[in-house]
């Protein structure tokens, strides 16, 4: 069995997360999903992690679920979000199982117990899956949190949490840009990419916030808790054809984050 990889495809890559309603992007949904089948094998030791895009952040930006449970209609989208994340992840396996990719939908929520942070959340399944050659697709989505009822369970947090638990060996983050730039290249032409980060102290000195309303987060996190884990990881651009099959083949792209 090789090592363990986790992979997290963005929200932004397989949904439109302009939208205001949840729309898919289903030509990306095969293209993802042809490019995860090109390497795929029953050795290969891989979870996917896939973010809510416009399935999550638009109603959750409206509702303030995010917030808590305070009224009876806060638990009606509580309900209505966790609806949501489950038909894009049944989408999004849906083409993976196309392209003969055994990917199993594992709902992070139906075990996962937040206070502030994720505390707890049901791995041993996972890992049996894993032994089968079986690929767990997990994705963010709204969980149970004992202080304020429910608060956001992101991709961010369930892959490193998972590489803890799991001993990963590399955490991929498949996103919209092609990785850590010295500024925001939206708004500066001239930014340029940083291919290696070997501190936190480095990576602060250049990020800035996320190019879209994101209730999880920007890419400073993901790098902190590369960090903070000890665990390589690569941030790389998941739009581009190619990117995804290169980056689980172990060729150099994007931003590596080494941990010495």
């Amino acid at each position: 069995m090789e090592k363990l990889k986790l992979l997290k495809i963005g929200g932004s890559i397989i949904t439109d997360r302009e939208a205001e309603e949840p729309t898919f992007r289903e030509r990306e949904m095969i293209r993802v999903a042809e490019e995860i089948s090109d390497v795929y094998s029953s050795s290969m030791n891989l979870i996917l992690i896939h973010g809510a895009g416009s399935y999550g952040h638009p109603i959750v930006k409206r509702t303030g679920i995010h917030k808590g449970i305070k009224t009876e209609k806060d638990r009606v989208n509580f309900a209505e979000t966790q609806r949501l994340q489950n038909e894009l992840n049944s989408l999004f396996t849906q083409k993976l199982i196309e392209k003969d990719v055994p990917a199993f939908p594992f709902q992070a929520s139906a075990s996962a117990i937040r206070k502030g942070s994720l505390k707890k959340m049901e791995v041993n399944l996972i890992e049996k899956l894993l032994d089968e050659g079986i690929v767990p697709v997990l994705y963010g989505v709204p969980a149970y949190d004992e202080e304020q009822g429910c608060s956001i369970l992101s991709g961010d947090e369930i892959m490193p949490y998972l590489a803890k638990e799991l001993d990963a060996d590399l955490m991929l983050h498949g996103t919209d840009v092609k990785g850590v730039y010295t500024s925001d290249p939206y708004k500066n032409p001239s930014a340029e990419l940083l291919t290696q980060i070997n501190s936190l102290e480095e990576a602060n000195k250049y990020l800035g916030g996320s190019k879209h309303t994101d209730v999880t987060g920007g890419m400073f996190n993901k790098i902190k808790k590369a960090f903070n884990l000890e665990v390589d990881t690569v941030i790389f651009d998941a739009s581009k054809r190619g990117n995804i099959t290169k980056v689980l083949n172990g060729e150099s792209i994007g931003t590596y984050i080494r941990i010495d």
